[in-house]
């Protein structure tokens, strides 16, 4: 069930999908740099990973897709949560987590969960050149108006 929702207030975001703290290694042999596949980046990045268009397009996919919990929206409750996941060297989204969620509408997360997984494949983020996986959060609030 669709409804209204403000999503203004959706994205703690546009300053906020952001980029995890954490270690990367990379290994120097000869003149090249060569990137750890198997690592997954978060900082030090050339470009972090980002939803192709851009943050808006991310706002307009979250907004034409999201459906609000049934109990949340008749009862007028709003809720908020914050996603962990890893942006593959595709493009793809996995290794999704929740680290924060409302407790008025534990709901959120479940359905924030679905459209993370069901978007558009990312632009990857790029580390010397090559693209590789990264980590991204994503902290969401929704309210019905």
């Amino acid at each position: 069930m669709k409804s209204t929702v403000l999503f203004g207030v959706l994205f703690l975001l546009m300053g906020a999908i952001r980029a995890q703290s954490s270690t990367a290694v990379a290994v120097k042999a000869a003149d090249s740099v060569v990137v750890d596949q198997d690592s997954v980046y978060s900082s030090g990045m050339e470009q972090k990973a980002q939803f192709k268009g851009g943050d808006k397009a991310f706002q307009r996919y979250v907004m034409d897709n999201f459906m609000y919990p049934w109990r949340c929206q008749e009862n007028g409750i709003g809720g908020s949560v914050l996603l962990r996941f890893v942006v593959d060297v595709d493009g793809s989204i996995v290794n999704i987590q929740v680290l924060e969620v409302s407790t008025k509408c534990p709901e959120f997360a479940k359905e924030a969960v679905r459209i993370l997984k069901n978007s558009p494949r990312w632009i990857p983020g790029m580390y010397n050149g090559r693209f590789v996986k990264s980590y991204r959060e994503l902290p969401l609030k929704m309210a019905v108006q």
